[in-house]
Protein backbone atom coordinates (compact mmCIF):
# COMPACT_ATOMS: atom_id res chain seq x y z
CA UNK A 1 0.00 0.00 0.00
CA UNK A 2 2.77 2.40 1.01
CA UNK A 3 4.59 1.31 -2.32
CA UNK A 4 1.56 2.13 -4.24
CA UNK A 5 1.06 5.49 -2.47
CA UNK A 6 4.51 6.79 -2.99
CA UNK A 7 3.88 5.83 -6.67
CA UNK A 8 0.65 7.23 -6.71
CA UNK A 9 2.24 11.11 -5.13
CA UNK A 10 5.28 10.69 -7.82
CA UNK A 11 2.46 10.59 -11.01
CA UNK A 12 0.16 13.24 -9.70
CA UNK A 13 2.88 15.38 -9.57
CA UNK A 14 3.64 14.58 -13.24
CA UNK A 15 0.40 14.60 -14.56
CA UNK A 16 -0.93 17.69 -16.64
CA UNK A 17 -3.50 18.44 -14.38
CA UNK A 18 -1.02 19.19 -11.84
CA UNK A 19 0.91 21.78 -14.21
CA UNK A 20 -2.13 23.33 -15.16
CA UNK A 21 -3.06 23.89 -11.19
CA UNK A 22 0.45 24.76 -10.72
CA UNK A 23 -0.09 27.63 -13.23
CA UNK A 24 -3.42 28.99 -12.23
CA UNK A 25 -2.44 29.06 -8.93
CA UNK A 26 0.85 31.13 -9.76
CA UNK A 27 -1.44 33.49 -11.50
CA UNK A 28 -3.80 33.72 -8.85
CA UNK A 29 -1.63 34.78 -6.35
CA UNK A 30 0.22 37.10 -8.48
CA UNK A 31 -3.56 38.49 -9.35
CA UNK A 32 -4.19 38.56 -5.90
CA UNK A 33 -1.18 39.97 -4.58
CA UNK A 34 -1.59 42.91 -7.02
CA UNK A 35 -5.06 43.58 -5.80
CA UNK A 36 -3.97 43.27 -2.27
CA UNK A 37 -1.34 46.02 -2.70
CA UNK A 38 -3.79 48.41 -4.57
CA UNK A 39 -6.34 47.77 -2.39
CA UNK A 40 -3.87 48.35 1.42
CA UNK A 41 -2.51 51.32 -0.50
CA UNK A 42 -5.58 53.35 0.59
CA UNK A 43 -7.95 50.49 2.75
CA UNK A 44 -5.31 49.21 5.66
CA UNK A 45 -2.07 51.56 5.67
CA UNK A 46 -3.59 54.48 6.17
CA UNK A 47 -1.27 57.75 7.62
CA UNK A 48 -2.33 57.21 11.21
CA UNK A 49 -0.08 54.77 12.97
CA UNK A 50 -3.08 54.52 15.56
CA UNK A 51 -5.76 53.53 12.68
CA UNK A 52 -3.57 50.78 11.57
CA UNK A 53 -3.43 48.87 15.02
CA UNK A 54 -7.05 48.91 15.16
CA UNK A 55 -9.57 46.28 15.12
CA UNK A 56 -11.71 47.73 11.96
CA UNK A 57 -8.54 47.99 10.19
CA UNK A 58 -7.37 44.20 11.37
CA UNK A 59 -11.47 43.20 10.07
CA UNK A 60 -10.49 44.69 6.68
CA UNK A 61 -7.52 42.72 6.31
CA UNK A 62 -8.77 39.78 7.27
CA UNK A 63 -12.13 40.41 5.19
CA UNK A 64 -9.07 40.47 2.09
CA UNK A 65 -7.40 37.16 3.59
CA UNK A 66 -10.98 35.30 3.91
CA UNK A 67 -12.25 36.24 0.25
CA UNK A 68 -8.13 35.14 -1.28
CA UNK A 69 -8.95 31.44 0.83
CA UNK A 70 -12.52 31.55 -0.50
CA UNK A 71 -11.52 31.62 -4.31
CA UNK A 72 -8.42 29.28 -3.18
CA UNK A 73 -10.67 26.63 -2.00
CA UNK A 74 -11.98 26.05 -5.69
CA UNK A 75 -8.65 26.07 -7.01
CA UNK A 76 -8.04 23.27 -4.32
CA UNK A 77 -11.43 21.39 -4.53
CA UNK A 78 -10.54 21.43 -8.92
CA UNK A 79 -7.42 19.74 -7.71
CA UNK A 80 -8.64 17.08 -6.30
CA UNK A 81 -11.41 15.98 -7.76
CA UNK A 82 -9.59 15.84 -10.83
CA UNK A 83 -6.52 14.30 -9.78
CA UNK A 84 -8.48 11.40 -8.34
CA UNK A 85 -11.74 11.21 -10.90
CA UNK A 86 -10.23 9.02 -13.06
CA UNK A 87 -7.61 7.16 -10.36
CA UNK A 88 -9.89 4.08 -10.90
CA UNK A 89 -12.35 4.32 -13.97
CA UNK A 90 -10.00 5.25 -16.27
CA UNK A 91 -7.26 2.60 -15.31
CA UNK A 92 -10.04 0.32 -16.41
CA UNK A 93 -10.95 2.22 -19.38
CA UNK A 94 -7.87 2.30 -20.53
CA UNK A 95 -7.19 -1.47 -19.06
CA UNK A 96 -3.79 -0.19 -17.42
CA UNK A 97 -5.43 -1.98 -14.08
CA UNK A 98 -5.31 -5.42 -14.83
CA UNK A 99 -1.71 -4.79 -15.08
CA UNK A 100 -1.88 -3.90 -11.53
CA UNK A 101 -4.19 -6.55 -10.67
CA UNK A 102 -2.28 -9.46 -11.37
CA UNK A 103 0.67 -8.41 -8.80
CA UNK A 104 0.50 -9.64 -5.26
CA UNK A 105 -1.56 -6.42 -4.04
CA UNK A 106 -4.81 -6.26 -2.85
CA UNK A 107 -7.53 -4.30 -4.26
CA UNK A 108 -7.75 -2.59 -1.00
CA UNK A 109 -4.45 -1.59 -0.85
CA UNK A 110 -4.51 -0.59 -4.38
CA UNK A 111 -7.37 1.98 -3.38
CA UNK A 112 -5.97 3.23 -0.12
CA UNK A 113 -2.82 3.66 -1.85
CA UNK A 114 -3.80 5.98 -4.31
CA UNK A 115 -6.01 7.57 -1.91
CA UNK A 116 -3.08 8.15 0.05
CA UNK A 117 -0.43 9.76 -2.57
CA UNK A 118 -3.29 11.84 -3.95
CA UNK A 119 -4.01 13.16 -0.45
CA UNK A 120 -0.62 13.47 0.30
CA UNK A 121 0.18 15.57 -3.11
CA UNK A 122 -3.34 17.62 -1.81
CA UNK A 123 -1.90 18.51 1.66
CA UNK A 124 1.45 19.21 0.13
CA UNK A 125 -0.24 22.11 -2.59
CA UNK A 126 -2.89 23.30 -0.09
CA UNK A 127 -0.50 24.17 2.35
CA UNK A 128 1.85 25.94 0.24
CA UNK A 129 -0.84 27.60 -1.21
CA UNK A 130 -2.55 28.81 2.38
CA UNK A 131 1.12 30.17 3.24
CA UNK A 132 1.31 31.77 0.14
CA UNK A 133 -2.07 33.88 1.03
CA UNK A 134 -1.19 34.42 4.40
CA UNK A 135 2.50 35.51 3.38
CA UNK A 136 1.05 38.24 0.86
CA UNK A 137 -1.81 39.81 3.74
CA UNK A 138 1.20 39.73 5.89
CA UNK A 139 3.62 41.57 3.71
CA UNK A 140 0.74 43.73 2.32
CA UNK A 141 -0.95 44.48 5.71
CA UNK A 142 1.32 43.47 8.53
CA UNK A 143 -0.94 41.29 10.22
CA UNK A 144 -0.61 37.59 11.30
CA UNK A 145 -3.28 35.52 10.41
CA UNK A 146 -4.98 34.82 14.15
CA UNK A 147 -4.94 30.66 14.55
CA UNK A 148 -2.61 30.90 11.38
CA UNK A 149 -2.02 26.59 12.09
CA UNK A 150 -5.69 25.44 13.22
CA UNK A 151 -7.11 27.70 10.23
CA UNK A 152 -4.18 25.83 8.31
CA UNK A 153 -5.57 22.57 9.09
CA UNK A 154 -9.00 23.46 8.34
CA UNK A 155 -7.89 24.46 4.78
CA UNK A 156 -6.08 20.88 3.97
CA UNK A 157 -8.88 19.04 5.08
CA UNK A 158 -11.20 20.79 2.14
CA UNK A 159 -9.54 19.03 -0.65
CA UNK A 160 -9.54 15.59 1.28
CA UNK A 161 -13.44 15.45 1.95
CA UNK A 162 -14.04 16.19 -1.90
CA UNK A 163 -10.84 13.34 -2.44
CA UNK A 164 -12.70 10.77 -0.58
CA UNK A 165 -15.96 11.58 -2.35
CA UNK A 166 -14.45 11.16 -6.02
CA UNK A 167 -12.80 7.91 -4.54
CA UNK A 168 -15.39 6.56 -4.04
CA UNK A 169 -17.14 7.77 -7.25
CA UNK A 170 -14.25 6.12 -8.80
CA UNK A 171 -14.69 2.77 -7.74
CA UNK A 172 -17.93 2.66 -9.51
CA UNK A 173 -18.88 5.37 -12.42
CA UNK A 174 -17.22 6.43 -15.32
CA UNK A 175 -14.54 9.56 -15.17
CA UNK A 176 -16.69 11.41 -16.54
CA UNK A 177 -19.88 10.31 -14.55
CA UNK A 178 -17.61 10.59 -11.70
CA UNK A 179 -16.25 14.12 -12.13
CA UNK A 180 -19.62 15.70 -13.24
CA UNK A 181 -21.18 13.94 -9.30
CA UNK A 182 -18.08 15.99 -7.29
CA UNK A 183 -18.21 19.30 -9.12
CA UNK A 184 -22.46 18.95 -8.62
CA UNK A 185 -21.93 18.05 -5.03
CA UNK A 186 -19.43 20.35 -4.49
CA UNK A 187 -21.49 23.25 -6.12
CA UNK A 188 -24.33 21.95 -4.14
CA UNK A 189 -22.61 22.19 -0.30
CA UNK A 190 -20.95 25.89 -1.45
CA UNK A 191 -24.71 26.96 -2.60
CA UNK A 192 -26.25 25.79 0.93
CA UNK A 193 -23.58 27.53 2.83
CA UNK A 194 -24.23 30.50 1.58
CA UNK A 195 -27.86 29.75 2.01
CA UNK A 196 -27.19 29.09 5.56
CA UNK A 197 -25.09 32.21 6.20
CA UNK A 198 -27.54 34.62 4.35
CA UNK A 199 -30.29 32.85 6.56
CA UNK A 200 -28.30 33.87 9.95
CA UNK A 201 -28.41 37.07 8.81
CA UNK A 202 -31.78 37.70 8.57
CA UNK A 203 -32.61 35.22 11.13
CA UNK A 204 -34.43 32.06 8.56
CA UNK A 205 -34.50 29.04 10.31
CA UNK A 206 -35.44 27.25 7.86
CA UNK A 207 -32.86 28.73 5.21
CA UNK A 208 -30.13 27.65 8.05
CA UNK A 209 -31.08 24.08 8.22
CA UNK A 210 -31.19 23.87 4.45
CA UNK A 211 -27.44 24.75 4.70
CA UNK A 212 -26.89 22.05 7.57
CA UNK A 213 -28.56 20.02 5.16
CA UNK A 214 -26.53 20.48 2.49
CA UNK A 215 -23.07 20.46 5.17
CA UNK A 216 -24.11 16.86 5.97
CA UNK A 217 -24.26 16.09 2.43
CA UNK A 218 -21.19 17.23 1.84
CA UNK A 219 -19.12 19.13 3.97
CA UNK A 220 -16.32 20.84 2.30
CA UNK A 221 -18.28 24.74 3.34
CA UNK A 222 -18.78 23.80 6.60
CA UNK A 223 -14.52 23.18 7.01
CA UNK A 224 -14.16 26.37 5.35
CA UNK A 225 -16.83 28.44 7.92
CA UNK A 226 -14.99 26.80 10.71
CA UNK A 227 -11.66 27.79 9.47
CA UNK A 228 -12.95 31.35 8.97
CA UNK A 229 -14.79 31.56 12.16
CA UNK A 230 -11.65 30.31 13.68
CA UNK A 231 -9.29 33.46 11.83
CA UNK A 232 -11.90 35.74 13.24
CA UNK A 233 -12.59 34.12 16.88
CA UNK A 234 -8.84 35.04 17.28
CA UNK A 235 -8.53 38.24 15.68
CA UNK A 236 -6.52 40.70 19.16
CA UNK A 237 -8.49 43.87 20.10
CA UNK A 238 -6.20 46.04 18.63
CA UNK A 239 -5.66 49.35 19.81
CA UNK A 240 -9.34 49.31 21.85
CA UNK A 241 -11.09 52.00 20.89
CA UNK A 242 -13.23 50.57 18.06
CA UNK A 243 -14.05 47.06 19.58
CA UNK A 244 -17.55 46.36 18.59
CA UNK A 245 -20.09 45.93 20.75
CA UNK A 246 -23.33 45.50 19.06
CA UNK A 247 -21.91 43.92 16.18
CA UNK A 248 -20.82 41.05 15.43
CA UNK A 249 -17.82 40.75 13.33
CA UNK A 250 -18.55 37.58 11.40
CA UNK A 251 -21.64 40.34 9.92
CA UNK A 252 -18.55 42.89 8.30
CA UNK A 253 -17.57 39.50 5.94
CA UNK A 254 -21.41 38.92 4.64
CA UNK A 255 -21.64 35.69 2.80
CA UNK A 256 -18.40 35.06 3.05
CA UNK A 257 -18.61 34.85 6.63
CA UNK A 258 -19.68 32.49 9.59
CA UNK A 259 -22.43 33.67 10.97
CA UNK A 260 -23.35 30.36 11.95
CA UNK A 261 -20.48 28.46 12.41
CA UNK A 262 -20.13 24.86 12.52
CA UNK A 263 -19.33 22.94 16.19
CA UNK A 264 -16.69 20.62 17.33
CA UNK A 265 -19.17 17.91 16.36
CA UNK A 266 -19.06 18.84 11.93
CA UNK A 267 -15.80 18.17 12.24
CA UNK A 268 -15.69 15.27 13.62
CA UNK A 269 -18.63 14.56 11.17
CA UNK A 270 -16.21 15.37 8.68
CA UNK A 271 -13.24 13.05 9.97
CA UNK A 272 -15.83 10.26 9.95
CA UNK A 273 -17.24 11.11 6.80
CA UNK A 274 -13.85 10.45 5.14
CA UNK A 275 -13.07 7.75 6.46
CA UNK A 276 -17.06 6.21 5.96
CA UNK A 277 -16.06 7.11 2.31
CA UNK A 278 -13.53 5.70 2.25
CA UNK A 279 -14.75 2.05 3.00
CA UNK A 280 -17.43 2.11 0.93
CA UNK A 281 -14.98 2.62 -1.71
CA UNK A 282 -12.96 -0.42 -0.57
CA UNK A 283 -15.80 -2.25 0.00
CA UNK A 284 -17.22 -1.35 -4.05
CA UNK A 285 -13.92 -1.88 -5.62
CA UNK A 286 -13.85 -5.20 -3.43
CA UNK A 287 -17.16 -6.60 -5.20
CA UNK A 288 -17.08 -5.01 -8.68
CA UNK A 289 -16.34 -7.13 -11.60
CA UNK A 290 -13.72 -5.57 -13.97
Amino acid sequence: MWLMALFTFREAWRKKVALIAGALTLAFLILYGTGLHFITRDMVNTANPAAAASYYAMMQAVTLFVLGIYLASFLAAGLAVLAAVGSVAGEIENGTLYTLAVRPLSRRDLLLGKFLGLAAMLVTYAALFFLALASLVYWQTGLVIPGLVPALGLFILEPLVLLAVTMLGTTRLSTLGNGVLAFALYALAVVGGMIEQIGALVESTAAIYTGVVTSLILPADAVYRRLVATVVDRLPVGNGQDIPRFINPQSMLGPFGSQSTPSDWMLLYTLVYIVVLLAAAVYVFNRRDI
